[in-house]
């Protein structure tokens, strides 16, 4: 079995015009999203942005990668980029539970903040 991945030139190219049009929308989205929030909300946003941004980076990265090989090397790449983002998620809300009042603060947070599962709710099953 041949572990390229043959993909037209004009597909590739489609599917990178495809990601940086989304990127360039989500930009847009949260230049004014940002706009709207509390200070209290900024750290959330921010690593909102940074989910983006890693998605971007590994979507990109798989338009052009040559071989299933490369793909997978990619796919863990990505996941340890998940996991560090997981740990500063759980680090600010950490924080901002120690400062508002333990877990009922932290809660309230998580409700006032843009989270990645607010702006991109898991896909239903087939």
């Amino acid at each position: 079995m041949d572990a390229r991945l043959e993909v037209p030139i004009e597909v590739r190219e489609l599917a990178l015009a495809g990601i940086d049009n989304a990127e360039k929308a989500l930009v847009l989205f949260f230049d004014h999203a940002t706009k709207s929030i509390g200070p209290n909300s900024a750290d959330a946003v921010a690593l909102v942005k940074r989910v983006i941004a890693v998605k971007m980076d590994y979507a990109r990265k798989v338009a052009r990668s040559s071989d299933l090989s490369e793909a997978t090397s990619l796919q863990f790449a990505y996941c340890k980029a998940q996991v560090e983002i997981t740990t500063d998620l759980i680090r600010i809300v950490s924080e901002y539970s120690d400062r508002a009042s333990g877990p009922v603060g932290a809660w309230r947070f998580l409700n006032e903040s843009a989270t990645a599962a607010a702006i991109f709710p898991p896909k239903k099953p087939y």
